[in-house]
């Protein structure tokens, strides 16, 4: 079970979040809390596995707050809901140890992928955000980007994965790449739904480009024998 701490200023937020999670098997509340207060009490005494909290609560700002959290619950991981989609907001949030970002106005839809994805050790962005995010890096590479800065690659995939998405981005075919990995198909299957699951990424066309947008922000942290394939 994955345990979640729900902190809101919000009651109809936090009940809106609470309803949501109590249909999936997998989850559990641990508390309902209104400020950072009750979301570091919660990270001292439960130590659950997510916390979801406001970008700006009552008494302190999620960015504040986060390294202090990480500090008393390392294992726990974070997910903020605001209203703004700013790129600086939201490398902001992510230097602080946020590893899940959603927007209030799009409502709470997402957050069970968003709590599977930052549980399994990803990090999650809602769609509107993370278009955002792959737009910013067309830019020349002397433009800082986010995927370097926090090292996604290697925090989010195993060397399998990694070589998987790299060969779809290359246009090679489900049998062509299980051919290449020495791996069953249905076991190739498996492994690419597992990295949708924990990306948010829903076809083959998104990942490529999600791929491609990592190699041309940060060729020096691409592996070299991913050239190869």
């Amino acid at each position: 079970m994955i345990s979640i701490t729900v902190t809101s200023s919000q009651e109809q937020d936090r009940q809106s979040i609470a309803a949501i999670l109590s249909t999936q098997k997998d989850f559990c509340i641990a508390s309902l809390g209104e400020d950072g207060y009750d979301a570091l009490r919660a990270a001292k005494t439960q130590q659950p596995d997510i916390i979801i909290m406001d970008f700006c609560m009552d008494d302190t700002c999620c960015t504040d707050i986060a390294p202090i959290i990480r500090r008393y619950s390392p294992a726990t991981a974070l997910i903020v809901l605001c209203t703004n989609n700013e790129l600086s907001t939201v490398e902001k949030a992510l230097r602080a140890g946020i590893s899940g970002y959603l927007l209030k106005q799009k409502g709470f839809d997402q957050l069970p992928s968003s709590i599977r994805c930052v549980y399994l050790g990803g990090i999650y962005l809602c769609r509107s955000i993370r278009s955002k995010v792959l737009h910013s890096w067309s830019w020349p590479a002397s433009k800082p980007g986010l995927v370097p800065r926090y090292g996604i690659i290697g925090k989010m995939f195993s060397l399998t994965e990694l070589r998987i998405f790299f060969s779809i981005a290359l246009g090679y075919t489900d049998d062509e790449i299980a051919h290449k990995l020495n791996m069953h198909i249905k076991t190739l299957r498996n492994c690419i739904a597992r990295v949708k699951e924990k990306t948010g990424l829903r076809n083959r066309t998104q990942i490529a480009l999600f791929v491609l947008s990592i190699a041309m922000m940060d060729r020096g942290n691409v592996p070299r024998h991913f050239a190869e394939l």
